[in-house]
């Protein structure tokens, strides 16, 4: 519960960027590269928040990480209320607000994680659907509170509603601790036990002790003769600092193929997905539909990714579902309805081919996760999961920009929405090429 109350707090009114601020762009006679800029510097600080929790993660609790991350993601949303153009918005929707959700993501997985194993899928799909439940309710919300309150009202409320990580951060439990604190209980029981085993124990730390005290009387040493080997120095420094950052990120994980290729189809992929619906609401104007019509295209999207996500919490619960099938599935007909999407411009067409979307955008999200912790193991998963969102902000800080260009060249939203159905093939085809390279592999 404390997972889908901080998604809704952080950024679930991202889909709805389009209904908030379209008269603002037009007012300030911004053009749509900044917008979409400003998300991908969003999805890039979104990766270093996750950074910046596991490297937290090596000394102090998840929970500490997700409190900070819940200042600076409340903060950049009341700074928002004060803008006067887009050209803030790459600081306090981009860079405060993304960094802050950043922090708070892993420590939500890791928990949904440490809760669940067997049913993790399951699970996983109910907080999505209650989180698409809610959701439904949001583009109406926007559309009442604009037409009642304003621009800057609006914003108000929805960094009101940010206050919520707060206590949701407050109630996360992770298994993550501080390795000292860990071995200082295991001291405290032998002792408790009459000090048996209390000698291994205290070898283990001397022989830790004595790992890293060569390494600092060098360093030591070599301070000392700072004037004559200063190069040296310099070097040893690069290296040990090299040594300590590779280890904190877990770099190693980058050594296994699959890994890789599932971090660049996951990556567009959910770039393709994000930026879709952010500019879905500005193509729905540009066709002709008013601020209602708009605002119920959204909350049918809505509605059926709330219907998707029941429907595979049901079968999960039935049956033990492929996760990175599905998600491969879900990608190759969310491209084919995103094609069709494009061709029509009926009210009740476009509503029918948002419902699919919905329900196909239900399975990638529910999957996104699922598929690396499922290919690696539980204590690399903050990790793993922090280079693939690391990878994912890599994707949208260098073509986020390039879409909202394509959109100011030519005028014209429907070119942008081409190059992101695009974006889905990456995923589909060096899918399509491991799959068939492990089947002749396994045949010979």
């Amino acid at each position: 519960m404390d997972s889908l109350c901080l998604y809704i707090a952080g950024i679930g009114h991202v889909n709805s960027f389009g209904l908030i601020y379209k008269d603002f762009i037009v007012e300030t006679h911004s053009n749509a590269k900044l917008l979409t800029t400003a998300h991908g510097i969003f999805s890039m600080m979104l990766a270093i928040g996750g950074l910046i929790v596991n490297i937290l993660s090596k000394r102090y609790s998840l929970r500490l990480g997700g409190l900070i991350g819940a200042i600076l993601m409340t903060t950049g949303s009341f700074l928002t209320i004060i803008i006067t153009n887009t050209n803030q918005l790459p600081f306090t929707f981009g860079l405060l607000q993304g960094i802050g959700f950043g922090m708070i993501t892993p420590v939500c997985y890791a928990t949904i994680n440490h809760y669940f194993v067997r049913r993790r899928t399951q699970v996983m799909s109910l907080i999505k659907a209650i989180q698409g439940i809610i959701l439904i309710w949001y583009p109406q919300l926007i559309k009442l509170t604009l037409t009642f309150y304003g621009f800057r009202e609006t914003l108000l409320i929805i960094s009101g509603i940010s206050l919520h990580s707060f206590p949701g951060m407050v109630a996360m439990v992770t298994r993550n601790c501080n390795k000292e604190k860990t071995c200082l209980l295991v001291v405290d029981e032998t002792r408790e036990k009459g000090g048996k085993g209390l000698e291994s124990v205290d070898l283990l730390e001397e022989h830790k002790t004595n790992e890293i005290s060569p390494r600092a009387s060098n360093t030591s040493d070599r301070k000392k003769s700072i004037t004559i080997f200063g190069i040296d120095l310099y070097f040893h420094n690069i290296f040990f600092y090299r040594n300590y950052l590779l280890e904190i990120l877990n770099i190693r994980i980058l050594r296994d193929p699959i890994f890789n290729n599932i971090c660049v189809g996951l990556s567009f992929v959910n770039f393709s997905d994000l930026m879709f619906f952010m500019l879905y609401p500005l193509l729905l104007y540009q066709y002709g539909f008013d601020m209602s019509e708009v605002a119920v295209c959204i909350s049918i999207n809505a509605g059926a990714d709330v219907a998707g996500r029941f429907g595979l919490a049901f079968i999960s619960s039935a049956i033990n579902v492929n996760t990175r099938l599905l998600f491969f599935v879900a990608t190759f007909f969310t491209m084919l309805a995103r094609i069709v999407i494009l061709q029509v411009r009926q009210f009740v067409w476009i509503a029918v081919m948002t419902s699919l979307l919905g329900v196909l955008r239900a399975l990638l999200h529910i999957t996104s996760p699922l598929v690396i912790s499922n290919h690696v193991n539980y204590q690399d998963f903050t990790e793993s999961y922090a280079l693939f969102m690391l990878s994912s902000g890599l994707v949208n800080v260098i073509f986020s920009p390039l879409i909202g260009l394509l959109k100011d060249i030519y005028r014209d939203y429907i070119p942008a929405f081409y190059a992101l159905t695009l974006c889905c093939l990456p995923c589909l085809i060096l899918w399509t090429i491991e799959f068939y390279m492990i089947k002749v592999k396994n045949k010979n």
